[in-house]
């Protein structure tokens, strides 16, 4: 018998690393693209929300699709399409047609999100180890080099049509590579037969899927909101220099990605429900450090607390996701897109709520979302490996 093959790690971090970067490089330059477009801030707002809006309409579908072309080719399929959008991007003319182009983009970008991470699950499940953070981690590694990028090419006033065309050829040659190591999501992977994926039985969305969906749109109103609101709290509501709210987003950012660095172990050692429980508290103690504590260094602190307890909640979610019995990788499409729907819903409640009771306020609902995922926590329980039964916890029945 042969070895099990057991999947590239490194190749599957390089698709998420250049995924974030993708995306980073871009809208580092949305100074520029708005005075290309010649938008409005409420013209440019609508647009960008497009994006979210194609990620919601096309990651429920991608589950099917998946199964049927498998993760390596649906990556480097909606890769090629992906690139394709972003470099239509650089002779857009009108608002309304870069809120088309970015719906087309927002589209494919959630289907290359779901396809990799079905890819990371099966990597990992194969592997016995919880990968998934360190797999997010790069995608958080790729946002820091696509805004390093799209700084220097701002400097040198690089014209966009010159910047997305090249970062493009960059990242479909890194995805034909790296999908190169990808394994099968089934044929052509010999298995245990403990280790053999199971198939989906249930078509139908379940209450464990709806659950674990909820703490990853908890952990996406916290991360949006901080890469919204963060930095204009500090500089409009506690009055600190620009360059002190930039810091405190940077320190956010940081502990983002180390956390994630270390949450694949802290997950082996303590278990994902005690990891997702201790993230949810201190994600809550950071937001309300930052909302409540009228002093800089608070803010400082609790931005660091903010992204360090957001970090591995949305990796460990999919995990999740990709054990929910008798759903199989359909379950990762929508848990992203409950988890999406926190991107897209979260930065206007949070508007909406500041001309009514102020910034600081509003931004307490964070922190009830933070609370939620030490509630729910328990849902995201582990299955075990090589159980095959279609069953959920007592208290769950399946969606009808």
């Amino acid at each position: 018998m042969h070895t099990p093959v057991k999947g590239s790690v490194p190749a599957v971090v390089a698709v998420f690393t250049i995924n974030g970067a993708l995306m980073a490089q871009a809208y580092a330059r949305m100074p520029q693209l708005r005075d290309q477009v010649g938008a409005t801030p409420a013209q440019l707002g609508v647009a960008l929300v497009g994006g979210g809006i194609g990620s919601v309409l096309a990651m429920p579908w991608t589950g099917r699709v998946v199964e049927r072309w498998g993760s390596r080719a649906t990556v480097r399929v909606v890769a090629l399409i992906n690139v394709l959008g972003w470099v239509a991007v650089a002779w857009t003319g009108s608002p309304l047609a870069l809120a088309a182009t970015l719906v087309f983009i927002g589209a494919t970008t959630g289907m290359w999100d779901v396809a990799m991470n079905v890819q990371g699950h099966h990597v990992e499940r194969l592997r016995g180890r919880s990968l998934m953070p360190r797999l997010h981690a790069g995608f958080s590694a790729g946002t820091l080099f696509g805004a390093l990028v799209g700084v220097l090419t701002a400097k040198l006033t690089l014209p966009l049509q010159v910047q997305l065309p090249a970062f493009s050829a960059l990242t479909l040659a890194v995805v034909i590579v790296a999908t190169r190591r990808f394994i099968g999501d089934h044929a052509g992977v010999e298995v245990t037969p403990e280790e053999a994926p199971v198939a989906p039985t249930r078509s139908g969305i379940t209450a464990l899927e709806v659950l674990i969906g909820l703490i990853t749109l908890s952990t996406a109103i916290g991360e949006g909101a901080a890469n919204d609101w963060l930095a204009l709290l500090l500089v409009d509501v506690r009055d600190a220099p620009p360059a002190f709210g930039a810091l405190t987003f940077a320190a956010f950012n940081l502990t983002m990605l180390v956390g994630r660095l270390a949450g694949g172990p802290a997950i082996e050692r303590f278990g994902r429900v005690w990891v997702l429980r201790v993230s949810g508290l201190c994600a809550c103690a950071g937001v309300l450090l930052v909302c409540l504590v009228p002093m800089l260094g608070a803010a400082v602190l609790g931005g660091l607390l903010w992204g360090l307890g957001l970090a591995t909640v949305f990796p460990a979610t999919m995990s999740a996701a990709g054990e929910v019995p008798g759903r199989g990788q359909r379950a990762i499409g929508v848990v992203s897109t409950i988890g999406y729907g926190g991107f897209l819903l979260g930065a206007p409640t949070i508007g909406l709520l500041t001309s009514h009771v102020g910034l600081d306020r509003a931004l307490l609902l964070v922190a009830g979302f933070a609370a939620l995922i030490v509630a729910l926590a328990r849902y995201a329980a582990p299955v075990p490996a090589t159980s095959h039964e279609v069953h959920e916890p007592d208290d769950v029945g399946p969606l009808r």
